[in-house]
């Protein structure tokens, strides 16, 4: 069934393409054959590879996001490239002196791509929407620190809180806060013709949503009104390179077959078999940097046997994370001891819970009422490093006596799968640089979706509480640290693997481009 519809989605892809090629003219028709050089188009594309997607480009309505939302959508505050919060649609803020009331002065030329104003209105209707419960937003508990919205004049809005909230500014600069065409929003969004998300994307960025292909490609076309870029990139006006095409390519062969054959010019995610290999290309420029993201095996935490403490301490017992990380990752990762990435200030490790002893995992088995081990699925995202661990995942588990049978899923059917709850066994990866992705996966309030491990727990929420409405950050990393303590005792995942995050760049076509920590910038990037 998943194979029929993709069928579909490529012959309307083919078909898309052909017509994006006749309008884009110079790039992706290529020159004519025998035209002399000097004849030759301009190029006027950079071809972008993203190994996954997500199942809609409405970021109030989905809990995975892409470069493409970077480019199209801004934010009131960004993070340059040492990850300092800058001013962007916001020119400066401030604070109450009890820190409950945050006031943000608005930039007055900035506006929307359908060409209406952005303004203290705009701000105001898109986090109410992502805190109304009739949009069900995977993120409205991240902005649940909000009381109200109040704009004193047209371009300032004052936030207020329900108690001091230190981390208001990362929660104002990520993808999930990119401010919406509230406009845009009633016209197409659920109330409207219903293809937000599928055919109309609507902010104020770098770029203008063109098209999305499922499957095959999203396209965007550079804003020529835009002249508010962040003070931390040179170029503050329309972006240089005219379009970005977005190839969506999850198998690794693939895309790296492409970027050989000059057909990619941009690897956001240069697979760790290939890391060495890619290196040594000429015209090419490898970046490579310690990334914010974890991979792990996740359980359904409220179904039999994986609601028993000793099944998941079992199963973390089994798992060699030493190996994986050696014949997964080639050494292009690191393994994992603990919840959050040792990025964050708030990491911790345990590596006697993490440690590799299939003895040990056996005898839990056993205790926990399991001699002979159990039968279940194993899910996991159909990317190649996703499917070499669950490969991996599932011989260890069969050497305690857990017989596996994987199943593989592309990025819409794996959402689907997990929101229908019909997980067991699966394979998750995230990606994100604050520590309260904890409470984005394990408040209870998120269950079912975005809380996949279905971990339900009051000891979990309150602890979560206490270190997210904490007053100050060293309460905050302090309260995070005796979460992940309490958690890893409950061995409510397996954390598995620390990623690397690894880009590669062809120099004979793309110049001026810098890897940014967690985004891709494209405004002082040209094509040679």
């Amino acid at each position: 069934m998943m194979k029929s519809r993709g069928g579909r989605v490529l012959a309307s892809a083919a078909a898309a393409v052909l017509v994006v090629s006749l309008i884009l003219g110079g790039c992706a028709g290529g020159p004519k054959q025998g035209a002399p050089e000097a004849e030759k188009p301009a190029r006027d594309t950079i071809v972008v590879a993203l190994a996954r997607e997500g199942e809609t480009l409405d970021h109030i309505r989905t809990s995975w996001t892409t470069d493409a939302h970077y480019t199209v959508m801004d934010r009131l505050v960004e993070r340059d490239f040492d990850l300092k919060y800058r001013p962007h649609l916001a020119e400066s803020w401030s604070s109450s002196p009890d820190g409950k009331v945050w006031t943000f002065k608005l930039r007055k030329d900035a506006k929307f791509h359908d060409g209406t104003p952005f303004n203290a209105a705009a701000v105001k209707w898109f986090f109410e929407a992502l805190l109304d419960p009739e949009n069900a937003s995977p993120s409205a508990s991240d902005y649940a620190f909000i009381s109200r919205i109040e704009t004193p004049d047209e371009h300032t809005v004052e936030f207020h809180l329900k108690d001091p909230y230190p981390n208001i500014l990362f929660k104002l600069s990520t993808t999930y806060a990119g401010i919406i065409s509230p406009e845009a929003y009633r016209k197409y969004g659920p109330k409207g013709t219903n293809e937000y998300g599928t055919k109309q994307m609507v902010g104020t960025g770098l770029y203008r949503f063109v098209e999305w292909v499922p499957g095959d490609h999203l396209l965007v076309t550079a804003n020529p009104d835009y002249q508010w870029g962040p003070e931390f990139v040179q170029n503050k006006g329309p972006a240089p390179i005219k379009n970005i095409k977005y190839r969506i390519i999850p198998d690794a062969a693939t895309r790296l077959m492409e970027f050989e054959a000059g057909n990619v010019d941009l690897l956001l995610e240069v697979a760790p078999q290939d890391v060495e290999r890619v290196s040594k290309l000429p015209n090419v420029q490898v970046f490579r940097k310690p990334h914010f993201g974890l991979g792990y095996l996740a359980f359904a935490t409220d179904k039999k046997p994986f609601n028993k403490v000793k099944v998941r301490q079992a199963i973390n017992l089994a798992v060699d994370r030493e190996a994986i990380v050696k014949s997964v990752f080639f050494g292009v990762a690191s393994p994992a001891y603990g919840y959050l990435p040792p990025l964050l200030p708030e990491y911790v490790e345990d590596q006697q819970a993490h440690r590799y002893d299939p003895e040990e995992a056996k005898k839990l088995l056993a205790e926990a009422g399991y001699p002979q081990g159990f039968k279940c699925n194993l899910a996991t995202l159909n990317k190649t490093e996703h499917v070499r661990v669950a490969e991996a995942v599932q011989a260890a588990l069969a050497r305690i006596g857990i017989q596996t049978e994987i199943t593989q899923y592309d990025n819409a059917s794996y959402a689907a799968f997990l929101k229908e709850g019909k997980q067991e066994l699966f394979i998750r990866e995230y990606s994100w640089s604050s520590a309260d992705i904890l409470q984005w996966f394990l408040y209870g309030s998120q269950f079912p979706y975005p809380n996949h491990s279905r971990w339900v727990d009051k000891k979990t929420d309150q602890l979560i509480d206490a270190a997210e409405y904490a007053p100050n950050m060293e309460a905050r990393e302090q309260g995070y640290k005796v979460l992940q303590e309490y958690l890893i005792s409950q061995a409510v995942w397996c954390p598995i693997w620390f990623p690397e995050k690894v880009q590669a760049v062809r120099t004979d076509k793309v110049q001026n481009f810098r890897m940014h920590p967690l985004y891709t910038i494209f405004n002082d990037v040209t094509l040679k």
